[in-house]
């Protein structure tokens, strides 16, 4: 709108300058008009005056000068002999009332005029003089004035009122519209917004392009990390798909089928190459069934202790292949939570494996329950490991992510972490890590407590070292 206000009084400035303009013109040719008139009297007083003068007439060079009095404009007339003495003379006051405009533009005094007189055109024998009131010299020159301000003055109030409808209708309503359009496909910010609608509309387009270089560089980090996923995955499938086949060819060609030992072998990695490979292409698509919103909660009330009692052997086993110990710290662990078993016990199994693959050679990994708050209970999975850089904690969640350093000797398809924060969410909690470099780090997950353990379920286990 505040264009549209300039428009305005730039058309009232139009308008006056207009007005003004017209007027001066008017005044310059009532000027020049006066000097015409001025002209014609002396031409027609000129030849009775220069006879009056020639014979010294005074009596009828003062009813000459009187008579031309007759003339509105005139206000005195001198009739001068040879030399230089009056012979006759005529005034009377101006009969035009002067006004500030009028005595601006055309004068506030008398213009005199003059003109020799001769006889036979080269005998000098005297001179006329006269004097006109140029407010009388121009009648109605103060009412176009006037006029001509209004005038101009409402074509002025006409044009604004035009603008305002053409920018109200055509440019503010459209330019409002855009704005609201922008802030709604941009996801700009929603605050109030000063100024007219010009500046909404650019602080709209500075949010809109602000969302679409943040979308973009998201996108690009995504296409990154999505690259080096995908340029990783090869080796990462193919190297346990290799294990297997080359295994069990060996024992298709009989090799080591009669060394019960040898066979075990072959077996054993068959099956843990297998189950790598299980495990790689069930965290594709528990992300994929993820991102599409395709995934299902079933929330409940459950124990946290009876959760991990019921894959103590499992964790045991992952830890112990490892050569590492393990600890349970269940003492705040017999508070009943709402959340998923399958989905918890699949993250708690994320994070002991990752607690595994990034620790020290006889490190511990230990498990167990907080209480933060009285209406969250925290689980939590602690490695004595090198610990994370701080420079890395921001993307530590992020899909396609390999390992806090980004070995490239550690398995994973990078997604374990992504996955765990998903499900977390899911099931109404939240994750979250604490580390210190070259300490081991903590990876945690509080869920919403309930203030009593359901029936039947045994919460007391005791402390498992191994």
């Amino acid at each position: 709108m505040r264009q549209a206000q300039l428009a305005v009084v730039i058309a009232l400035g139009i308008g006056t300058v207009s007005a003004l303009a017209q007027i001066l013109a008017d005044a310059s040719n009532e000027r020049e008009s006066l000097e015409t008139h001025a002209s014609f009297v002396l031409d027609y007083a000129s030849l009775p005056a220069a006879r009056a003068s020639y014979r010294l007439d005074g009596v009828g060079a003062q009813e000459l000068a009187q008579s031309l009095l007759s003339d509105p404009a005139l206000i005195e007339t001198t009739i001068l002999d040879d030399f230089g003495d009056l012979l006759a003379k005529a005034t009377r006051h101006a009969s035009m009332q002067h006004g500030v405009v009028t005595d601006f533009l055309l004068g506030s005094k008398p213009i005199g005029f003059e003109r020799d007189l001769f006889i036979n055109a080269t005998t000098y024998v005297g001179k006329l003089k006269i004097e006109i009131d140029p407010i009388a010299a121009a009648p109605g020159f103060e009412q176009r004035t006037i006029n001509s301000i209004v005038s101009e003055l409402v074509k002025s109030l006409l044009l604004s009122v035009l603008l305002l409808v053409i920018y109200q209708f055509m440019v503010t309503k459209r330019v409002t519209r855009l704005a609201e359009q922008v802030a709604l496909s941009g996801n700009a910010n929603d605050g109030e917004v000063d100024g007219d609608e010009l500046d909404q509309l650019e602080q709209r387009f500075r949010d809109w392009t602000m969302a679409l270089k943040n979308t973009a560089r998201k996108a690009e980090h995504a296409n990154n990390a999505k690259t080096v996923f995908l340029a990783s995955m090869s080796h990462e499938m193919r190297t346990p798909l290799n294990a297997i086949i080359g295994y069990a060819e060996m024992l298709e060609m009989g090799i080591g089928i009669d060394d019960p030992s040898k066979r075990a072998q072959y077996l054993k990695s068959i099956v843990s190459s297998g189950r790598h490979l299980n495990k790689l292409l069930a965290d594709i698509l528990d992300f994929s069934k993820i991102e599409a919103g395709a995934l299902d909660f079933h929330l409940e009330e459950l124990s946290p202790a009876e959760v991990i009692q019921e894959n103590v052997s499992l964790f045991q086993d992952m830890v112990g292949e490892n050569g590492l110990k393990f600890e349970t710290d269940m003492t705040a662990c017999s508070t009943t939570v709402i959340a998923d078993r399958s989905r918890l016990r699949q993250v708690l199994l994320n994070l002991v494996s990752n607690a595994v693959k990034y620790n020290k050679p006889g490190g511990i990994v230990r498990i167990g329950c907080i209480c933060t708050d009285p209406r969250l209970i925290r689980l939590y999975v602690e490695d004595t490991g090198i610990g994370i850089p701080e420079d890395q904690r921001e993307v530590l969640f992020s899909d396609f992510v390999r390992g806090r350093h980004h070995q490239a000797d550690i398995p994973g398809a990078g997604l374990g972490l992504a996955i765990s924060k998903l499900l977390t969410e899911g099931m109404g909690g939240i994750m979250g890590c604490d580390s210190k470099l070259g300490d081991g780090s903590s990876f945690w997950i509080e869920l919403p407590a309930k203030t009593s353990a359901p029936s039947g379920i045994n919460t007391k286990i005791p402390e498992i070292r191994t």
